[in-house]
Parts: C-alpha cells; sequence; structure tokens
C-alpha cells in the first residue's frame, strides 16, 4: 500500500510542477536510493537547460559520477562547478577532487587543493614535489605486472592463494540470469575459487589503455559501496522494489571459477579473505539486517575452508551492527593475530586499522586496539593483508603516494609497537589508480588488485626480477625542424626490427626521450605529433656484454609544423576608414604577410572583419562583409587558392573598446573596432598526412608492427 501512495502522490505533483522541477525532483529521488547512473541524467540534462547556478545539484552529479567510478566525469562537474562560481566548503569535496587530479597525475593541481586540509600536509606536500614523485617510481623497471584471464566484466579482488588455488572476491553473477539485489541493481559479492593451474595472463608487462579488448560501458553501474567494496549497505526497500523490481544480470562468459560453497547463501556480501596454516578462513560480511538507522553494517566472519569449501561459521565479536563496522580481516599464520579495518568511534581516521589477538586457534579473541599512530591517518587505512614471514601490507588513502589507494609494507611487530613507520611500494605495483588486497606467494611474486584499467576492479599478478647489467638504452630529441626548439609529448615509436614489436614512448619538456632496455640491434624510431610533418631515423646497435648500463644516442628527429601558434595569426590588424571597404596602402604589407604565412602553411583561414558602432546593426553587416570580401579578393589576387579563405562579416557584434551606440569617443577609438582578423580554421585538404593520431598511443604501449599502417617505417633516413 505503501509503494501504490507513493506513485500516486508522484502522480499528482506533475501537474502541479514545471517540467525543470519534476525532472530534478525524480534526480534527486534517484540519487538518494543510490541510482546514481540514472540521477546522473537527469542532472545533467536539467544543468543544461538550467543557466541559473545551482551549487546543489553541480556537487550531486559530481558526488554521482564519483560513485559510479566515472572519475573523468567527477573531474569535469566539479571543474564545471568551480567555474560557475560553485564553492567546495567540505573537506570531502576538497579531497576527492584533488584525489582526481591525482588520478590524472596531475599531481601540482592535487597538491593545491589537498593543502587545504591541514592533517593530510604530507600527502600534499610529497603530491608537489618532483622528486617525491620520482622516488615513488625509482625501482619501477624491476617489477613486472600481469592481467590475469580470470578477470571479468564484473569485480574481481583481494586474492589469496590457499589449497592450491586462488580465492578472491567478485561480484560476478553465481548464473546465466541472475536477479540484481535492490541499493545499486548488481549481484552480492561473494567468494570465489580458480585452480593456480588454470591461471594465466594476458600481457608480460601491461599499461592501463594496452589491453582494450577488457574494456567494459561506462554506462554499466558498478559501484558497491564505495571504494571499500564490501561496505555499509544502506537501505529502502519500498523504493528499491520499484526501480529494480525486473532487473536481471547477464551471467559472464568467462567460465573460469567457481563460487566457493559454504557462503553462498548469504543474505548480503561476503569478501575480503584471510585463510591462515589450520585452514580457518575469515572474511567480511553484511549483517543479516539494516539497524535501526537503516543502514546495514559489515562484520567479521570465520570458518574452516576444507575441500573448497566453507563450514562451521561464525561471528567475530567485533563488529556492532548499531553503531560502526569491522571489515578486511587479515591474520597471520598461526591465527593468532588479526588486524582488519573499522569506522568505530575512537579512532584516528575514516576506516582505521585495530589488530587483537589469542593464544592459539582454539581460544577466544582479546580486546581489540588501534595500531599504533605511524600507520592509521586521518583518511582510511583499509585492505591489511598478513604475510607469511609476518609484515602487513595495507592501503592508505592519506599517506603520501601516487593517488587513490596506494600500497605500504611494514613489520607487523613495528605496526603494533609504533616503532617503524609505513614504506610505500613502488610504481608499478601502486599506481595514480586504487591499489590494494597486496598478495605475496614468495619473496618476489605474488598478486594483487587494481582498478588502474578502466576503473574497475581487477587482480593482476606480479613479479620482481632485479635488473640486469650492462643493458642498452636509447635517447634522443624531438625538435621543431625551423626552430629547434624542444617539442615536449611527441610520441615516439622504437621499432625493434628483430622482434616486430614497437614501443611508444613520450619526449619529455625539453623535447628528450629515453627507452629501453634494448635486446636487439636494429632499430628504427620514428616521432610524431599533432599538425606536424612526422621523422625518422634507423639506427644499428653494436650490442655487446657490458659492464654497466649504456645509453646511445640517436640523431635528432625533426617534425616540420603544419600550422603557426594559436588560433589567430600573429599579425597586425587591417584597418579602414570610414564607411569604406576599400584595401588602404597601409593594409597591403600586412595582407602579403598573410600570403607568405598561407604559402608556408597548408592552412585554412578566416577573415573575419568588423565595423565601428556607427550605423544601424544591418548596415554593418552589410558593410563588414563587404570588407571581408575585398580582403579576400586581395589575397585570391596574389595567387592563394580561394577554396583556402573564408570571408566573414560580423558588423559592430564584436566591438574591442567601450564605443558602443550612444558612447561618444574619438576617432582614434572608432578606428580600432574597423578592422580585419585572420582565423586559423583547420588544415587545407592539400596538407600532408601526418600518418596516424598521436593520441591513440601511451607511455609504454608496446605494439606489434602489423598494428601500424603499412609503410609505417618506410623511408626513413
Amino acid at each position: 500500500m505503501l509503494t501504490i501512495c507513493l506513485w500516486t502522490f508522484s502522480g499528482s505533483a506533475i501537474a502541479k510542477t514545471d517540467a525543470g522541477t519534476l525532472a530534478l525532483t525524480k534526480a534527486d529521488m534517484y540519487y538518494k536510493v543510490y541510482k546514481y547512473a540514472q540521477a546522473a541524467q537527469l542532472y545533467e540534462d536539467y544543468l543544461k537547460k538550467n543557466t541559473v547556478t545551482n551549487p546543489d545539484v553541480q556537487l550531486k552529479l559530481a558526488d554521482c559520477y564519483w560513485n559510479m567510478r566515472r572519475y573523468s566525469y567527477a573531474l569535469s562537474a566539479y571543474e564545471n562547478a568551480l567555474q560557475k562560481g560553485v564553492v567546495l566548503n567540505s573537506d570531502k569535496d576538497i579531497i576527492r577532487l584533488a584525489e582526481l587530479y591525482a588520478r590524472s597525475e596531475e599531481y601540482s593541481k592535487a597538491s593545491e587543493w589537498l593543502s587545504k586540509i591541514s592533517v593530510y600536509s604530507d600527502k600534499a606536500g610529497a603530491f608537489a614535489s618532483t622528486t617525491a614523485i620520482a622516488g615513488m617510481k625509482s625501482d619501477s623497471a624491476a617489477w613486472h605486472i600481469n592481467l590475469l584471464n580470470i578477470n571479468t566484466q564484473y569485480r574481481e579482488f583481494s586474492p589469496v592463494v590457499a589449497d592450491n588455488s586462488l580465492l578472491f572476491s567478485s561480484n560476478k553473477p553465481l548464473n546465466a540470469k541472475t536477479k540484481a539485489f535492490g541499493w545499486d541493481g548488481l549481484n552480492f559479492l561473494r567468494l570465489w575459487k580458480v585452480p593456480l593451474k588454470d591461471i594465466d595472463t594476458f600481457s608480460a608487462k601491461i599499461t592501463t589503455d594496452s589491453l582494450s579488448d577488457l574494456k567494459i560501458d561506462e554506462t554499466t553501474f558498478k559501484n558497491i559501496a564505495d571504494v571499500y567494496e564490501c561496505g555499509d549497505t544502506k537501505s529502502n526497500v519500498n523504493i528499491n522494489r520499484i526501480l529494480v523490481r525486473n532487473l536481471e544480470l547477464n551471467g559472464d562468459a568467462n567460465p573460469i571459477g567457481a563460487v566457493v560453497a559454504g557462503v553462498e547463501k548469504l543474505k548480503f556480501n561476503a569478501g575480503s579473505i584471510s585463510v591462515d596454516k589450520h585452514n580457518h578462513i575469515y572474511f567480511s560480511a553484511n549483517y543479516n539486517k539494516p539497524a535501526k538507522d537503516n543502514v546495514n553494517r559489515i562484520r567479521l566472519m570465520e570458518g574452516v575452508y576444507k575441500d573448497g569449501a566453507v563450514t562451521d561459521v561464525k561471528v567475530l565479536p567485533f563488529g556492532d551492527s548499531k553503531s560502526f563496522s569491522a571489515m578486511h580481516p587479515a591474520v597471520n599464520t598461526d591465527g593468532t593475530i588479526i588486524v582488519f579495518a573499522s569506522d568505530k568511534k575512537g579512532g584516528v581516521g575514516a576506516y582505521d586499522l585495530y589488530f587483537a589477538t589469542r593464544s592459539d586457534v582454539n581460544s577466544e579473541w582479546g580486546e581489540a586496539t588501534l595500531l599504533k599512530s605511524g600507520v592509521n591517518t586521518h583518511g582510511n587505512e583499509v585492505f591489511p593483508v598478513i604475510s607469511n614471514d609476518n609484515f602487513l601490507y595495507f592501503s592508505s588513502d592519506a599517506l603520501p603516494g601516487l593517488g587513490g589507494l596506494d600500497i605500504y609494507k611494514i613489520s607487523l611487530t613495528s605496526a603494533i609497537n609504533g616503532t617503524d613507520s609505513p614504506a610505500h611500494l613502488s610504481y608499478p605495483i601502486n599506481s595514480s589508480s586504487d591499489d590494494f588486497g597486496f598478495y605475496r606467494t614468495d619473496d618476489k611474486s605474488g598478486f594483487l588488485s587494481s582498478d588502474r584499467l578502466n576503473n574497475d576492479d581487477n587482480i593482476y599478478s606480479y613479479s620482481y626480477i632485479v635488473p640486469l647489467n650492462g643493458k642498452f638504452f636509447v635517447t634522443g630529441k624531438v625538435l621543431d625542424e625551423s626552430t629547434a626548439e624542444p617539442i615536449s609529448n611527441a610520441t615516439v615509436f622504437v621499432y625493434d626490427v628483430k622482434s616486430g614489436k614497437v614501443h611508444v614512448t613520450k619526449t619529455r619538456a625539453d623535447g628528450s626521450y629515453t627507452y629501453g632496455p634494448i635486446q636487439n640491434p636494429d632499430i628504427v624510431v620514428k616521432a610524431i605529433a599533432k599538425n606536424r610533418t612526422p621523422d625518422c631515423t634507423t639506427k644499428t646497435l653494436a650490442i655487446k656484454p657490458l659492464s654497466k648500463d649504456t645509453t646511445v644516442s640517436v640523431s635528432a628527429l625533426l617534425l616540420k609544423s603544419l600550422m603557426p601558434a594559436g588560433d589567430k595569426l600573429q599579425i597586425d590588424y587591417i584597418h579602414y576608414d570610414f564607411d569604406k571597404h576599400f584595401i588602404r596602402a597601409d593594409a597591403r604589407p600586412i595582407l602579403d604577410s598573410v600570403v607568405k604565412i598561407l604559402n608556408k602553411y597548408p592552412i585554412n583561414v578566416e577573415l573575419a572583419s568588423h565595423t565601428d558602432s556607427r550605423g544601424s546593426n544591418l548596415y554593418n553587416e552589410k558593410l563588414s562583409q563587404r570588407r571581408a570580401d575585398a580582403a579576400v579578393a586581395y589575397l585570391i589576387k596574389k595567387g592563394i587558392d580561394a577554396s583556402r579563405i573564408t570571408a566573414k562579416g560580423y558588423g559592430e557584434n564584436q566591438l574591442l573598446n567601450k564605443c558602443a551606440d550612444g558612447i561618444r569617443c574619438t576617432e582614434k577609438e572608432h578606428q580600432a573596432n574597423r578592422r580585419t582578423e585572420v582565423k586559423i580554421i583547420g588544415l587545407s585538404s592539400n596538407a600532408p598526412d601526418t600518418g596516424v593520431n598521436p593520441d591513440l598511443y601511451t607511455e609504454g604501449q608496446v605494439l606489434d608492427v602489423k598494428e601500424l599502417p603499412q609503410g609505417f617505417f618506410d623511408n626513413c633516413r
């Protein structure tokens, strides 16, 4: 009956409100029940149709995209809000904006915003320091990251090895058709397993954009309780039933893996696993029902893992359904120390790490105690893991890092006693995205979770291989052909002729690039940049055993610009006498300069002519068009193809000074408005083909030469 009343009320409201108010009301309803995708679309529509700044809508739109993990959209929403004068007053919004800039590796902007929050001063300082960022990437060449074949269009995270299988959390549907649950329209998190022998990798070493075949439809709403996965679930049952009553999820086509029996029938989420040597398994799960405040919090569970199933499940005494959650359990191999994340009152930040002990695996746990302040911050510390040699790995979003959740390491004893500080793991274990769930199988390999690919949680394997001495590296510069000025962010392709692989890198601010190590002697290096002709060179290296690394320089690559800088030609304005359109003597040298520029660059231009304010609008429009036509005629007479020039009269609509209708001005002031400007509107049809779009390629990408156009490396000097 409540449901019927709800919709009856909504129906009567439609007749009494305008379309904009109704759309906003509907958007707020979706927003209230966490249907962020629908709410975002309605907020976008509302903002397009309403010019009055609405800070509440602007920030709700950003919040929608943040929760949908569409981070580039969230950043645009915040930036649009700031451009319209919206002030970010909440620490939440300021921290989010800083993190969004960090995810884009715009660290100076991230620092600028994060420095407004005093308790984040250390992280803001690290973002501001190029030395600090470089230090976090110092031994990156030693780490090798591999995307696993167990990943799906859904979310996989928190890997653990037990009984020759990889256990992990995923919201992959259990069946071909699975009914979605209410609050976000997705399947519950479950524990999954895959035999280690069935695990394979997609790539020897990957970057964010190198696996386009796994890209997902961004319209699919994949959020599960914020960034911490198995998070508090707020319930609004009646409205949810209306919004998702017929929604079903399609099963994923990936056949690898099976759900862990024994916990699949839990009413809500179950995830974040730890297993001790006694085969006791520990995981997070929601309570069976929400508390009176309508929040279904999280508790810790313990059971026995045997033959791929969990039995003897019991609740651990660390959560409170009425006031706080406990999640992400990590135990030592003996099962006598447990570390977990909780948002209980009395902590340092939002989620802090606590520990508890017991004498043996059959005893009761003691009271939970905060880990020392060197670990916990005013932010969030989550996803702890204890290695077999008693090191604690965890993720934090407030310690100095590369952005998002970063992974840190500290000995368990030091974490408990507060005798040391956590160490940041190097890139690419950590990235500007969320990195968490770090699990070691031995000293130099293991698994981790990250959303660095499409903002989607996936599981990766990693290995640490110390680079051998005596490697060859290639360095060079990309310069402007005419000025010898460096070209930054040019795309450089290093083609290993023997292997057929093409490695992509980008130039630095000084136009330089470095690539390596080089395994084979014959390479071809080609540079491209937007609106420039490409250049390439061949090189044969004298590769031989060396006692140390050697960098070999190749000749500078020279790119010719096809377009002048800026959107207007850097020339003086062409001026006219009052009420005249003929080309004055002082305008001819200027137009002759335009001829020289058009002969040098294959561009199309618009000659935009203007009048002063005297005379009617209609008369001035016609006069300005005659002026533009006269300038165009001059250029055509000088041999410029008419198809490359557009004449456009703007009348008195774009005055350069105060001299509008009714305002007294001197003749000199009016003369400033009687002008023609030359605007660049694009490359002409006879511009040379520059090859490929450099924006399609990213730093670190590895291609097969067949993926590039045929003849891409031909005619190299």
